[in-house]
């Protein structure tokens, strides 16, 4: 690693942490304020109230905090090309930013779920583990009872979602970072309309052609994707699969990323 790409690779990975910890930092405000306004209105506060706000489901949060962060790309990239970073540089400093944020947050979020939540619902440990996603999922594929090689496969399988959703914010901070003002707007208008447009034109072709429609091909796909095996009793979910799956959507991320990257220019306004 060159002595550029570290000093780029530390400085964003120390802004975005101040991001993930004003963030936290909310979410902290939010168990104190929330509890505190309960109580005004009803002018009790019950240990439920308390409880309830604890209890919060941080790997949700960071995985829509590191998308979003991530498409923020021009003023960054503004500040480290005037001051000699090249855009393959600023690329890869992103990237492993990406990376390592990721398996910060994973962490964070797993100690979390196990330390706050877990006992606050007086759970063991390996209750607690059958509540998380992956668990409900892929518990059974490695036997419920390799409590440590499910735990291990669960933090990698988080650390491959949180990647692929921070190059995947990447790859569109990077498309947008090319548009003018005016065509944000349009675009930001005009992907929700068309999506609901789709979804009404897709909800009346099923309630008009009931038995035309099929969608019993692209059951299978999605189904392949998330690692089913077609197996009708026993172990019927392979995480292996699907981590496979957001390797692949992460390196085309990554991919479109840098094509748009390297398209970048500075603007005068």
């Amino acid at each position: 690693m060159s002595a550029k790409l570290k000093l780029t690779t530390r400085y964003l990975l120390r802004e975005q942490l101040k991001i993930l910890g004003y963030v936290y930092l909310m979410i902290v405000v939010s168990i104190v304020g929330i509890p505190l306004v309960s109580t005004l209105i009803t002018r009790q506060l019950t240990s439920q109230t308390i409880l309830n706000t604890l209890q919060i489901n941080l790997g949700f949060t960071f995985g829509c905090v590191i998308f979003i962060i991530m498409t923020f790309t021009y003023d960054n990239f503004k500040l480290l090309i005037q001051n000699g970073i090249s855009r393959r540089t600023y690329w890869r400093a992103r990237v492993l930013t990406v990376i390592a944020l990721s398996f910060i947050g994973d962490l964070v979020a797993t100690s979390y779920h196990f330390l706050v939540n877990t006992p606050l619902q007086h759970r063991t440990f390996t209750s607690g583990f059958n509540h998380l996603f992956y668990a409900q999922l892929y518990g059974d594929f490695f036997g419920r009872h390799n409590l440590a090689g499910n735990f291990i496969t669960n933090l990698i399988f988080m650390w491959l979602v949180f990647i692929m959703l921070g190059l995947s914010g990447m790859a569109i901070g990077s498309i947008f970072s090319l548009l003018t003002k005016s065509v944000r707007r349009i675009v930001f208008i005009a992907v929700p309309v068309l999506g609901f447009v789709f979804l009404a034109f897709l909800v009346n072709l099923i309630a008009r052609f009931p038995s035309q429609v099929s969608f019993e091909g692209t059951a299978k796909f999605l189904g392949f994707l998330a690692g089913y095996t077609g197996q009708s009793t026993g172990v019927t979910l392979n995480p292996l699969m699907p981590m496979v799956t957001m390797l692949v959507i992460s390196a085309m991320m990554g991919a479109i990323s840098t094509y748009f990257n390297h398209k970048l220019k500075l603007k005068n306004a």
